[in-house]
């Protein structure tokens, strides 16, 4: 660095009197004068400053007087804490270089698609990928991957008002994410790891839809989803089951369906019934080979569930179609003195639940409704036996496309 001295001399400026103090100038690039009338404020400053550059040397001079403010302040807020600017300084340079290398959320989402799509992985779990991590990209637009903490995990977590079921798919979703991260390089931890997973809760009442609640959903289903929903709403299966049932399974002519032990929760092979109600649902809709449950089901199902006065699995969804449902439901109950539109929680499983409920009632044969719906018997005794009634069950599996108004008026406590 170049040697700048201190110098205070007397001179004249347009036949005035001064004391020219020249002194290095802030940033360390050349020279600076002060002029001052007063020799005793000329010898103050000139005192001042040769302290500074004795005890720091020139570049004690460097500092604006912007930064000096900046210290001073940033001294005073430190204080409570007993840390030093110093220290500051050093545990942000450090938190800077934590996050340098990060990449935007948007494009490791991206790449984490491409690869399952790579692996040949269902197109059904890519779609539900996209989603759920779409709308986590939605919460932090402007992250990159080093700079997602576990609290942000945890507050977008508790803020998805879901079921808690729902809420432990989306984490594990976001663990997939960031162990991806991790592996490219773009994160050094997995902040989820320090993410509570919540518990399941414990089973509360069995909730079922009703003879005309069923219809409506029925008839709100495109026919690309309706043969699965049919399915599941008389023949009972699960949802994973229903996933990965193919239409070679379903004999419409022998009338059951084989639930293969490798698509099956217990593991073991069972079949079951197809009702005739349920057969000439889908008789048309069949098809020879492919699944039953199209890649887009869940965004056709939202659809079908808005339709019967359900709130969708996503409002959020990015779906034209959904958007317009729910502008329509929200503009009808405002033409009956609404707010907004109320529309009904979907009860978690009720198609399966329901299934099964209306054929304990029919039958009364709890081993062969345990068998075909997967179940013990004690758990369809405990959970399934007295929600409807003999009438209604026949009622229910009478449900047939076109015939809505006979349905519609059936009144249990009439039969």
């Amino acid at each position: 660095m170049r040697k700048t001295t201190l110098q205070l001399k007397k001179v004249k400026v347009n036949k005035r009197t001064y004391w020219q103090l020249t002194k290095p100038k802030p940033g360390g690039h050349g020279r600076e004068r002060i002029h001052f009338k007063d020799k005793a404020d000329a010898d103050l400053e000139f005192e001042k400053a040769e302290k500074q550059i004795a005890r720091f040397g020139t570049q004690a001079m460097e500092l604006s007087d912007r930064l000096r403010v900046q210290a001073i302040e940033g001294a005073k807020k430190l204080e409570p804490y007993g840390a030093t600017i110093a220290q500051a300084v050093d545990y942000y340079a450090k938190y800077l270089e934590s996050k340098r290398g990060g990449i935007p959320l948007p494009q490791v989402v991206a790449e984490l698609i491409a690869e399952k799509k790579a692996d040949e992985l269902s197109s059904r779990y890519q779609q539900d990928l996209r989603l759920r991590l779409g709308r986590f990209i939605k919460a932090f637009p402007e992250k990159t991957t080093r700079e997602i903490t576990t609290a942000d995990i945890d507050g977008f977590l508790t803020g998805l008002g879901v079921a808690i079921g729902t809420v432990r798919t989306f984490r594990r979703d976001l663990r997939t994410l960031f162990k991806f991260a991790i592996n490219k390089g773009y994160a050094e931890k997995n902040p989820t790891d320090g993410v509570r997973n919540p518990k399941q809760k414990a089973r509360g009442k069995i909730e079922i839809l009703s003879i005309e609640q069923t219809l409506r959903l029925l008839n709100g289903c495109d026919d690309a989803i309706l043969p699965a929903v049919v399915i599941a709403a008389f023949c009972g299966l699960r949802q994973a089951e229903l996933e990965r049932l193919q239409w070679s399974a379903v004999d419409l002519e022998e009338k059951i369906i084989t639930v293969d032990a490798s698509i099956a929760k217990t593991g073991s092979r069972r079949t079951v019934d197809i009702p005739d109600n349920a057969i000439a649902w889908i008789t048309a809709l069949a098809k020879r080979e492919g699944s039953v449950m199209p890649s887009d089901f869940r965004r056709l199902f939202d659809r079908a569930r808005v339709r019967a006065g359900y709130k969708p699995s996503f409002e959020g969804r990015e779906d034209d179609v959904l958007k317009k449902l729910l502008e329509a439901a929200d503009k009808n109950a405002k033409t009956k003195g609404q707010k907004k539109v109320e529309l009904i929680p979907w009860p978690a499983n009720c198609l399966r639940h329901g299934a099964i409920s209306y054929r304990i009632a029919q039958s009364g044969d709890v081993g062969k409704v345990a068998t075909s719906a997967g179940n013990s018997r004690a758990v369809i005794m405990t959970n399934y036996l007295s929600l409807v009634r003999p009438s209604e069950a026949t009622a229910f599996f009478s449900i047939l496309p076109g015939v809505s108004a006979d349905i519609l008026h059936f009144n249990p406590k009439a039969a």
